[in-house]
C-alpha cells in the first residue's frame, strides 16, 4: 500500500510535466486504467480538481498548481534522502548535495571543491546544476544543503545569502575574431556583428535587452539562443559571432582557448554571485568547511563580505 501511494505521488507529477495521462502512467508502472482510478480517488479525497481535461491531454486546474509544487519537492527530498542512506551504506561519513547555475559552476566550485574532498576523504559531494529557481525549491525542500548561484529577489524568509565574488557581463567572441586585439570597442563598433543572446531568464539577457533599449539600437541576433553553456564555443567559432555572458563563463572558455574577451566597456550593471543556505544549516559544521572552501580566494580573484544576510 505505502509503494502504491507513492506511486500515484509520482503518477501526479508525471502527468503535470507530460500532460499526457497514457505516458504519465507508463513512466510509473501503471495502466491507464489504473492512473485514471488513481487521481480520480485522490480527487475525491481531497475534494478538489487537480487536472483539466481536454482533447489533447491533461493541464493542472487551480488545485493540482498548488498542490504539486509540494509534491514534487516531497518526491525530490525524499530522493536525496535515499541516495544519502546509500552513500552511507557504501561507507562515507555523509553526502553533500551542492545546488549550482551554469555562470558559477566553473567559475567558484574547480580547485575549492578538491581541497574540500581531499580534507575530507569519508564524504561524498554531488553538483547538481539546474536553473536557478529549481535550485531554490529543491534547497527549500531539504533536497540540497547548499546553492550557488544569485540572490534570489526576493530573498525566501528561511534562506540566507553570502556574497562571494562579484560578478560583470563581458563580451566574447571566436579567437580569430575580427574585433580581437582592438581596444576602447562601443556598442557601435559591435553591431555589425550578430549576437548570440542569452535565453530569457539568464542574467545577461535582462542587460542585453536594456543595453540596446536604452541605446535606441536593434542588435543583429544569432537564430539560437542559449540558457547554459551548450554549444556556445561551436556557436562563436564561426569568428563572427559575438556574446554577452556572466564573466565567470567567458574566463572558463578563455582560459580553455575557445573564446576571446573583446575590450568592450559598455557600462552594464555588475552583480554577485554566492552561497544559498537554509539557516539552520548555519549550524552544521560540515556545511561550514564547504562555506569556507568557497571563501577561499584564489590569485586575482575578489572576495566580497564574508556577512550572511
Amino acid at each position: 500500500m505505502a509503494k502504491a501511494r507513492l506511486r500515484h505521488l509520482q503518477l501526479l507529477v508525471a502527468v503535470a510535466d507530460q500532460g499526457n495521462l497514457k505516458h504519465a502512467a507508463e513512466d510509473v508502472g501503471l495502466s491507464q486504467p489504473a492512473a485514471t482510478q488513481a487521481i480520480a480517488e485522490l480527487e475525491q479525497l481531497l475534494e478538489l480538481r487537480l487536472f483539466e481535461r481536454y482533447s489533447k491531454g491533461m493541464r493542472l486546474a487551480a488545485g493540482g498548481s498548488i498542490l504539486i509544487p509540494v509534491i514534487r519537492n516531497m518526491l525530490e527530498a525524499l530522493q536525496a534522502a535515499t541516495q544519502a542512506l546509500a552513500t552511507l551504506q557504501e561507507g562515507a561519513s555523509g553526502l553533500l548535495r551542492v545546488g549550482v547555475i551554469t555562470a558559477v559552476a566553473s567559475a567558484v566550485l574547480g580547485e575549492r571543491v578538491l581541497r574540500f574532498c581531499a580534507r575530507h576523504p569519508d564524504m561524498r559531494v554531488e553538483i547538481v546544476e539546474d536553473a536557478a529557481d529549481h535550485l531554490v525549491q529543491e534547497l527549500l525542500s531539504g533536497s540540497l544543503n547548499l546553492v550557488l548561484g544569485r540572490r534570489p529577489q526576493p530573498l525566501p524568509a528561511k534562506l540566507r545569502f553570502e556574497a562571494l565574488r562579484p560578478d560583470e557581463a563581458i563580451v566574447i567572441a571566436g579567437p580569430r575574431h575580427p574585433l580581437v586585439g582592438r581596444q576602447g570597442l562601443t556598442l557601435e563598433d559591435l553591431s555589425g556583428y550578430a549576437w548570440m543572446r542569452a535565453a530569457p531568464g539568464v542574467w545577461t539577457r535582462e542587460i542585453f535587452d536594456v543595453l540596446f533599449e536604452d541605446a535606441g539600437m536593434r542588435p543583429r541576433l544569432h537564430p539560437v539562443s542559449l540558457a547554459s553553456l551548450g554549444p556556445l564555443p561551436e556557436i562563436l567559432s564561426d569568428n563572427q559571432t559575438i556574446a554577452m555572458v556572466p564573466a565567470g563563463i567567458g574566463r572558463s572558455l578563455v582560459r580553455w582557448n575557445l573564446a576571446v574577451r573583446l575590450d568592450a566597456h559598455l557600462g552594464t550593471p555588475r552583480g554577485e554571485i554566492g552561497v544559498l543556505c537554509a539557516a539552520e544549516s548555519m549550524e552544521e559544521p560540515i556545511c561550514l568547511e564547504f562555506m569556507a572552501a568557497l571563501r577561499a580566494e584564489s590569485e586575482g580573484e575578489p572576495v566580497l563580505s564574508r556577512v550572511m544576510r
